[in-house]
């Protein structure tokens, strides 16, 4: 069965569309869950395999970009947020925003407005990915170049220098080449990951990269990491089950067996349509 992935949809979300074809053609089975329908007990955001909070601009940037949705992330919802934290996460572009400021990348580190005091679209930018980090997102990567578009108002990354340590909750995961920096990032850090390598936040946008392999390299990354280690744990089963003279496959739901490539936790008039 493909890996699950749960797109948070809130008011002012606007990249959720390419995000979606990003992982379907990933090999997942993406599915738009809504803030509304996860507040009234509709759906949960702790019920897939990988949780993503695409890029917009969520209650209208007010109070601060990220900030309002970042608060329910640490108050009404910290239960199922914090059920997150034990699998792989990405935030883009304002989903990085409403991450940090919800506390995944620990104390000491921030995204503020860019220092050319305005929005910054670029459409060809370079990331370069770490060759130290091994987080599970940048897997087969490192030393790696990749072009995607920038777009942001609010992605100047500033960290108090003692986080930068071995014990940090954060490690560098992109740079912006020398004289290529968009916003102002301290350290040229364009994305970071958690400590652990589930997390990963970064403020531009591969899912619209014009490159189809840059598009899914980090949301592919993703979804085999869960594959990979969900064989591991079939094959176990499999193994247990042989020893009793049954050898079945631990899912065999023909719906969940030939299910629909991107899932809407109800029924709305919106489709979104996905070819691999």
């Amino acid at each position: 069965m493909k890996p699950t992935v749960n797109v948070l949809y809130l008011p002012g979300t606007n990249c959720h569309a390419e995000t979606i074809r990003a992982f379907a053609r990933a090999g997942a089975r993406p599915r738009l869950v809504f803030l509304a329908d996860i507040i009234s007990g509709v759906a949960r955001l702790d019920d897939a395999d990988i949780l993503c909070i695409p890029g917009g601009f969520s209650f209208g940037d007010h109070l601060g970009a990220g900030a309002v949705a970042a608060l329910m992330l640490r108050t009404r919802l910290a239960e199922q947020f914090q059920a997150c934290t034990d699998r792989p996460m990405i935030g883009i572009c304002n989903g990085f925003q409403i991450i940090l400021r919800a506390g995944r990348f620990g104390p000491g580190v921030s995204l503020k407005a860019n220092d050319s005091g305005t929005f910054e679209n670029r459409p060809i930018q370079r990331h370069v990915v770490s060759r130290h980090n091994t987080s599970l997102w940048l897997a087969g990567l490192a030393g790696a170049i990749l072009t995607f578009p920038c777009a942001h108002g609010e992605g100047r990354f500033v960290y108090e220098p003692q986080t930068v340590t071995k014990s940090a909750h954060w490690r560098t995961a992109l740079r912006y080449p020398t004289d290529e920096n968009p916003d102002g990032s301290d350290a040229d850090i364009g994305g970071i990951t958690s400590a652990d390598g589930l997390a990963f936040g970064l403020m531009n946008h591969p899912e619209r990269s014009t490159e189809p392999e840059t598009q899914i390299a980090f949301f592919e990354n993703g979804v085999k990491a869960v594959g990979n280690g969900r064989n591991r744990i079939v094959g176990s089963l499999l193994v247990c089950d042989r020893t009793r003279g049954t050898a079945q496959p631990s899912h065999s739901n023909p719906v969940l067996a030939r299910g629909p490539q991107v899932i809407l936790h109800r029924d709305l008039s919106a489709r979104i349509s996905v070819r691999k």
